[in-house]
């Protein structure tokens, strides 16, 4: 009997397992979940895309200009998140991946504004002519585009194939690691603001947790007939539920007067109000609308760091996006495509202003595994609805009125998934040699107690551009601790590779059971490519001989 039941019980999972249909990377849903999929993906992204802009646009110091250049940065934001992620999802990994703005550049960019001549002296009622503030993101932008040719470089030549060598989990988890606590403040500054945060963080466990096998019935048509359909909506669209339930309650509180005029949980606040006056109905963000892009030696190398950061944590996304959309691996030529997409996304972002480059974004991959949606179409959908409201600025104003402590509890989500995702990497390393977890623990506690100390005591050379350089560089705590930890891990002898985590590639590069190669480009350009013999030794081109993906 208790066989029975037990093979009834796993035949009830198996059928619901069917009825939640997996929509793998070359899956076409129909087209209005297909929306559905792709908004929810934008609404998951939208608030760690609108934090970028609000802290820039206070960092930079603008007065009573704040407002203006806010607008400007949330439009310039929508616009290359868009454009890089279709660009990455078509042409480079071929999976659904979202680009948005890389938190990695914000150290750099707070660092770079104590020093003296950058400082913020003014209020946001003073009155500050706009050269000065505009001079300074010429800076961040002209940095940035430099920047953004180390990823171009590493992806066309192949060489972070070359760097995995030397590179691995014993490096890449004490950065991500560092990433996360380097962030801690700032999610503390705005989930302290209100209580509301927590309403958030319970609809979205409660959706994900217990909710996500409820089968909801709802009225539909169906085969020519009205008909009650069950279907997952809580598995499907559990950040999407999160959101709009958190920023519907923040609603109700403001309409019932229930928080007081100056409390962070109301949507009609003077600020967020003056953001939706001031934005036009349509904008294109263009090059040079800040003047021409300058360069200063201590932030290009700053940003350097911050995207070799992203680069290293972009693999490792790779590879929870490939385990989630249940894919093979990620061949080396599909990695330096989507390296070399990303450095292409944070060159566009140099160009239009964001301010920050472009990285995969790991809450949206987050969303494929939870939601089972891994189509590269709901993510070319959402390309364009990002592009649109980064367009057509009133609507993505609007967006703007999610409250501080909501976008504070979503980015310590988003947060919370890279420190997830930093102590799963840590499970090909050999936790059982001494020496791993030494490196390990050894180069987190530097990479804290480095940028903390020069943060107070700052080096003096005698060399104005030298002190600057070394200030940025040893106050970013991902820089020092991953610095030291790959030092360490490719000095201290002991251990083979593969107890550093350094695994060869194996059979999880094999194409499967569908013979067909998602990761290649569709046969028409598959042929195109055979047909130009150079192209076949360039180190991002697909290699494969089978089927390839459509």
């Amino acid at each position: 009997m208790a066989v029975a039941e037990e093979t009834k019980q796993t035949a009830i999972v198996s059928k619901r397992m069917k009825e939640r249909r997996f929509y793998k990377a070359n899956d076409r849903p129909p087209i209005a979940l297909s929306l559905l999929f792709g908004f929810q993906q934008v609404m998951v992204c939208v608030s760690a895309l609108l934090t970028i802009p609000f802290i820039l646009s206070s960092e930079l110091c603008p007065g009573r200009d704040v407002y203006d250049l806010r607008v400007k940065l949330i439009s310039s934001t929508f616009v290359v998140s868009g454009i890089s992620t279709i660009i990455q999802t078509m042409l480079g990994m071929r999976l659904a991946l979202l680009q948005g703005t890389a938190f990695a550049y914000i150290p750099s960019i707070q660092v770079f504004m104590l020093l003296p001549e950058y400082k913020c002296t003014a209020t946001e009622n003073d009155f500050v002519p706009s050269e000065i503030y505009e001079n300074k993101l010429a800076i961040i932008q002209g940095c940035l585009l430099a920047s953004s040719l180390i990823p171009m470089l590493i992806g066309i030549t192949g060489l972070v194939g070359v760097l995995t060598k030397f590179i691995g989990p014993i490096t890449v988890s004490p950065l991500m690691l560092l990433l996360v606590l380097s962030s801690v403040d700032l999610c503390v500054q705005r989930i302290a603001k209100h209580w509301v945060a927590i309403i958030q963080a319970v609809a979205l466990f409660a959706t994900i947790l217990y909710l996500a096998e409820w089968r909801v019935p709802l009225f539909g048509y169906k085969n020519g007939k009205f008909r009650i359909i069950r279907t997952n909506v809580f598995g499907q669209y559990p950040y999407l539920i999160a959101i709009l339930a958190s920023w519907g309650f923040c609603l109700f509180l403001t309409l019932a007067d229930l928080v007081p005029p100056d409390s962070a949980a109301r949507l009609d606040k003077n600020e967020t109000i003056a953001v939706i006056n001031h934005a036009s109905w349509f904008r294109v963000p263009y090059p040079g609308q800040y003047g021409a892009p300058k360069f200063h030696t201590g932030l290009f190398l700053a940003f350097v760091v911050s995207a070799l950061t992203s680069v290293f944590e972009s693999v490792g996304d790779y590879h929870a996006a490939a385990r989630v959309s249940d894919e093979r691996a990620p061949p080396s030529h599909a990695i330096n495509r989507g390296i070399l997409a990303e450095g292409s996304g944070s060159f566009l972002a140099g160009l239009l202003g964001p301010g920050v480059g472009m990285t995969t974004h790991t809450e949206n991959i987050g969303v494929i595994g939870v939601t089972r949606v891994a189509s590269r179409f709901t993510m070319v959908i959402a390309g364009l609805m990002l592009i649109f409201l980064g367009s057509f600025t009133k609507l993505g104003a609007v967006l703007s009125t999610i409250p501080d402590p909501l976008v504070g509890g979503v980015l310590a989500s988003s947060m919370a998934m890279v420190g997830g995702v930093a102590i799963a990497n840590v499970q090909q390393v050999d936790l059982k040699s001494s020496r791993n977890i030494a490196i390990l623990g050894f180069s987190i506690m530097v990479g804290m107690i480095v940028p903390s100390y020069f943060s107070d005591h700052p080096i003096v050379t005698g060399n104005e551009t030298l002190d600057q350089v070394l200030l940025v560089l040893l106050t970013l705590p991902m820089f020092v601790g991953a610095f030291v930890a790959c030092v360490l891990d490719n000095t201290v002898t002991g251990v083979t590779r593969e107890q550093r985590g350094l695994r060869s590639r194996g059979l999880a590069h094999d194409l499967g059971e569908s013979g067909i190669d998602i990761y290649a480009f569709p046969p028409f350009i598959m042929k195109l490519i055979k047909k130009i013999p150079f192209l076949n030794f360039l180190p991002f081109m697909p290699k494969e001989k089978k089927t390839t993906s459509r």
